[in-house]
């Protein structure tokens, strides 16, 4: 029964804090905010564009990696024309 009646008391007082700042007193806060919003959005997507083309040179640059690529392109280039040469 006491879990029962404590849930929605939970549920009342995470709703409390998680609403924030009286209006009143988000006002300058939420302009100044909005104003940042755009700048670190770009900011953002630089530093994620830049990490991306990073992890992808690195793959690029393994020996392992390299090795399993032309592995794979040998035999698909083999498979085909193995099916080519059946089929034909």
């Amino acid at each position: 029964m006491r879990l029962f009646i404590s849930l929605p008391v939970l549920v009342v007082v995470l709703a409390m804090v998680l609403e924030g700042p009286a209006p009143a007193q988000a006002s300058s806060e939420v302009s100044s905010t909005l104003e940042s919003i755009p700048d670190k959005l770009k900011e953002f997507g630089k530093t994620l564009e830049d990490k991306a083309r990073e992890a992808i040179d690195h793959i690029k640059q393994k020996e392992i990696i390299t090795k399993a690529r032309n592995w794979f392109s040998e035999t698909y280039g083999k498979v085909k024309e193995k099916i080519k040469t059946t089929f034909a």
